[in-house]
């Protein structure tokens, strides 16, 4: 049924033998790992509860493989959509902050200080990102307008896109973090105002950890 508020439920995919080395992915295509397996299935049980209308997912198999138990369980298609791709990060995509800094020195540096104002290979400008995202956003809205709605998607794209959605101060992408299956919840007023509900909810995962310890 629908609401008068628009819900977004921004879900950052499991982890990957390449998060837990701290190596950007970007749009190399990598699978979660058996850590990111178990994180999918914790939060597919996190939603068993909750009411979901429509799930997009990034095309990249990470992504996919944790929306994919949210997909089964609530009896929704994912919607597979390129505007919520991880971002491009060309040649530096497989490599350690560590490895790009000694290889490219005050260029990389500048970037990692400074995301917004500087460019990278690949997409070039997160800018150009944020653009991405936020067109994504516009055609949710309309096809979906007082729905409750989950983005399966990525780490660095979601933090673009939060900037760009609520207007924040461009240095808060490096003041962020999302949590891999973290929740991060958005509500869209009727007048379209914005209000961020929740950022890297993790209790799934926190709840589970307790339980495993005793």
């Amino acid at each position: 049924m629908k609401q008068e508020k628009t819900r977004l439920y921004l879900i950052r995919h499991g982890e990957t033998e390449w998060n837990r080395g701290g190596r950007y992915q970007g749009w190399t295509d990598i699978a979660l790992s058996e850590e990111g397996e178990w994180q999918a299935s914790l939060l597919a049980k996190r939603f068993e509860y909750m009411s979901l209308d429509a799930i997009y997912v990034s095309p990249l198999k990470r992504a996919i493989a944790t929306a994919e138990p949210i997909a089964q369980q609530k009896g929704l298609p994912l919607i597979v959509d390129e505007h919520f791709k991880e971002i491009n990060f060309g040649e530096w995509e497989g490599h350690t902050v560590a490895e790009l800094t000694e290889k490219y020195g005050k260029p990389y540096t500048d970037f990692f200080d400074n995301p917004f104002g500087h460019t990278m290979p690949g997409e070039g400008s997160f800018h150009k990102v944020a653009e991405r995202s936020m067109a994504g956003f516009e055609e949710i809205l309309k096809k979906h307008r007082g729905e409750r709605v989950a983005i399966v998607s990525h780490g660095g794209l979601l933090r673009v896109f939060m900037i760009a959605l609520l207007g924040l101060d461009l240095n808060m992408y490096r003041s962020m973090w999302l949590t891999n299956t973290s929740i991060s919840m958005i509500d869209i007023t009727a007048d379209d105002k914005k209000f961020l509900m929740t950022l890297n909810d993790k209790a799934h995962l926190e709840m589970a950890e307790l339980l495993k310890n005793g």
